[in-house]
């Protein structure tokens, strides 16, 4: 089984070449002695799209073996690397490239990217790490995350093995990235404690998170995918690192999908944060403000969160001035996905928010916190007034 793990730059295996045999050595001298954008005169099959110029013609031909012909296709999208400029041109041959290997026997291809992967070497695309609308990835940094990406698409069990294989060394953020996505769409069911621990591992890389890549950013999103409300620490150091506000906002949009997801563990775990509550108050009181008053567990977390004379008056105004906090983040996510909520749920809540912090307004427990309460009381009744039909209260 090649090993896809080896340092990237590694030179490759000679009896890799052989297996390929002369007819490969012959396109490949070809190649790096022909033009590559203007070898090619035909672009009919797309296993013959990527093909290397040279006197053996079978070698691009769609009529030879498909694991042969798409093999040395492979290779020549590789060796164009080197010298491709126009990144436009670079992704529709990357794409013509995928089209073959998904046109090939799911074995065959999955032997076909295992075998390049091991290698060893990789080359810049020249394109950055992109996600789609529908999640898919739609631009790759790097030759090795479009093969990672590509397994994927063709046999996510096998992706998911081989994902493990390159986790095992430390290669590039944007292949880890990858990795652990293959990791968690290929198996069923699947391993949080694996994923938590190389997210984890990956984050805290110190080359890589001194200079953070795409897919290294995009890797945060595993942490939502599995809820790993166990990493909320971590998150919360790299919310207070106001010398590096990448990795504070990266924190910060984790733990707040982190809180609408698990919203009773997240805020106890934050009620008890008092070096994130000095360093980021206002963040922490919109944290709670996020509390669907509805659930008597939630309830009592902000009641004694409210109540906690430690509260200052940022953290109340700031917790006041956004309740109920149902703001949503939207974006394209490496596994995760985000949407509005429905205007008809956000009526419900608001109603119901109001019934409770109207109650609240009467109780003498709540008497320090009375004028924050009834600026609520206001903002809600205005809320509600007008999704009702009605006209909200003057101010």
């Amino acid at each position: 089984m090649p090993d896809i793990t080896r340092p990237l730059g590694a030179a490759i295996d000679p009896p890799y070449l052989a297996m390929r045999g002369l007819k490969i050595l012959i396109a490949i001298v070809a190649l790096l002695t022909v033009a590559w954008f203007g070898s090619r005169t035909s672009r009919d099959s797309p296993a013959s799209a990527l093909a290397p110029a040279g006197d053996d013609t079978s070698l691009a031909s769609p009529q030879g073996d498909p694991d042969h012909s798409t093999g040395d296709a492979l290779e020549s999208a590789f060796l164009a690397l080197a010298d491709a400029t126009d990144a436009s041109k670079v992704r529709s041959d990357l794409k013509s490239l995928r089209t073959a290997l998904d046109e090939l026997p799911r074995e065959e291809a999955v032997e076909l990217i295992r075998g390049f992967l091991g290698h060893g070497d990789d080359r810049s695309t020249g394109l950055e790490f992109e996600i789609g609308r529908d999640g898919s990835v739609v631009g790759w940094p790097s030759f090795r995350t479009f093969l990672l990406d590509a397994l994927y698409s063709i046999d996510p069990a096998a992706a998911a093995a081989v994902g493990r294989e390159v986790l095992a060394t430390a290669t590039t953020a944007d292949e880890w990235a990858l990795c652990l996505r293959n990791v968690a769409r290929g198996e069923s069911p699947e391993d949080a404690g694996f994923l938590r621990a190389k997210t984890e591992e990956l984050i805290t890389h110190p080359a890589w998170q001194a200079d953070p890549s795409i897919g290294y950013l995009n890797a945060f999103d595993v942490l939502v995918e599995i809820e790993a409300t166990e990493s909320t620490p971590l998150i919360s150091r790299l919310i207070q690192r106001k010398d590096r506000r990448d990795l504070a906002h990266a924190g910060f949009l984790t733990l707040d999908r982190l809180v609408q997801r698990q919203p009773v563990d997240v805020l106890s775990r934050l009620s008890s944060d008092r070096n994130l509550q000095e360093s980021r108050p206002e963040m922490v009181a919109q944290q709670f403000a996020r509390a669907d008053l509805r659930d008597p567990a939630q309830q009592a977390l902000v009641k004694e969160w409210l109540l906690d004379p430690a509260r200052t008056p940022t953290e109340l105004r700031a917790f006041s001035g956004v309740y109920p906090n149902n703001n949503r983040f939207v974006s394209n996510n490496l596994l995760t996905t985000e949407s509005a909520l429905p205007g008809d749920e956000l009526a419900a809540h608001d109603r119901d928010a109001l019934r409770v912090i109207s109650g609240w307004t009467d109780d003498p427990a709540f008497l320090p916190v009375r004028d924050h309460l009834l600026a609520m009381v206001s903002r809600l009744d205005g809320f509600v007034g007008t999704r009702d039909g009605n006209s909200p209260p003057n101010d």
